[in-house]
């Protein structure tokens, strides 16, 4: 039962992480709507303009993400290591994002710290999956 709950946690936070960032991803095309962040914040990094980033955001990290959260609802194994595989390409996003922008406030933001944290929930799994296989192993029984 509770890995039926984690399970369908992460499917539910990779759903949620893959709208936003794409969504995020296309605000932040250049033309969308205007410039609504500001060039100076690029100054000193390899990007011209918001393109690269955006596409990075919309295609690797909501992709991975929107991947990840329909192999998970479709009850596929391979939808906790799509998680995984997705939790780490944004933490590196973020990270990258925090070490290169040259933002105000200065990074991390309170937006910043909480995708990297949801990049990280599929790590839930693991320590769910190896607690349910060391108790299993051991012959304890799960409630």
């Amino acid at each position: 039962m509770k890995y039926t709950v984690v399970r369908i946690s992460i499917g539910i936070i990779t759903g949620f992480i893959a709208l936003t960032a794409i969504g995020g991803g296309i605000a932040l095309l250049p033309g969308a709507e205007g410039e609504r962040f500001p060039l100076e914040w690029l100054r000193g990094t390899p990007f011209k303009d918001y393109t690269i980033p955006a596409l990075l955001l919309a295609v690797a990290v909501g992709g991975s993400s929107l991947a990840a959260c329909i192999a998970i609802f479709k009850n596929l194994e391979t939808g906790i290591l799509f998680s995984l595989a997705a939790g780490v390409i944004m933490v590196g996003f973020i990270a990258g994002e925090v070490l290169i922008l040259k933002q105000v406030p200065p990074p991390p933001t309170l937006t910043e710290m909480v995708y990297f944290g949801l990049g990280l929930a599929g790590f839930l799994w693991l320590k769910e999956r190896k607690a349910s296989s060391k108790n299993n192993s051991t012959g304890v029984n799960q409630r």
